[in-house]
């Protein structure tokens, strides 16, 4: 079989959509461009981000042409990396093929300018990849939740810190000023990083 279209594909794919699609679209940040970051091979997939001015996903793609062709578009294929299980949505381009893409960010107007979506983007990669960041606590409040749900335990009291969120200190720092300090990775997949205080 002959080897998936390679990221200089992947790049022209979406920046025809960037040109096509995407002209006049209210949700584009233009201080973006469409880049390929940190792509690896990781099992029988090409894996790295896509970033464009409407969103930044992690990326799969097949290294054979065929190794996808029987997944449904839209369909969802879970993914475990060092730090956990992450949840992938089919995708399928003309010239491009069969890719797997998750949602890191979107839209990308926390992004000031291309150079931090650059960088947020190989911290996200290396914070995937490091499985000091398997976050055992999250994944057990999520069983929790569906056990509760499926009645095999009993609903907690409203004030149970399952059910509540810590105060959140306001961060007013610029993106790029928190992005270039050393941040728990852990905490950067949660996606504390970025607060409601931010710049725009």
């Amino acid at each position: 079989m002959e080897k998936h279209s390679n990221l200089a594909e992947l790049e022209s794919t979406f920046q025809t959509i960037l040109e096509d699609r995407m002209d006049g679209v209210p949700v584009l940040n233009d201080r973006l461009q469409v880049k390929t970051i940190g792509f690896v091979q990781w099992n029988n997939y090409q894996f790295g981000i896509l970033i464009t001015p409407w969103f930044m996903n992690l990326i799969l793609l097949p290294e054979q042409e065929g190794d996808q062709n029987q997944a449904k578009v839209g369909s969802k294929q879970t993914h475990i990396f060092p730090s956990g299980p992450y949840e992938f949505i089919v995708g399928f381009e003309d010239g491009l093929g069969v890719y797997l893409s998750c949602s890191l960010f979107s839209p990308m107007f926390e992004f000031e300018e291309q150079a931090v979506a650059e960088l947020t983007a190989e911290e996200a990669l290396s914070a995937i990849m490091d499985d000091a960041n398997l976050d055992v606590e999250s994944q057990a409040k999520s069983k929790e939740i569906e056990q509760i749900w499926a009645g095999e335990k009993p609903m907690p009291d409203k004030t149970d810190s399952l059910f509540t969120n810590k105060e959140k200190i306001a961060d007013k720092r610029t993106l790029s000023e928190r992005i270039s300090e050393p941040t728990s990775r852990r905490d950067f997949l949660r996606g504390k990083v970025f607060t409601e205080d931010a710049d725009k």
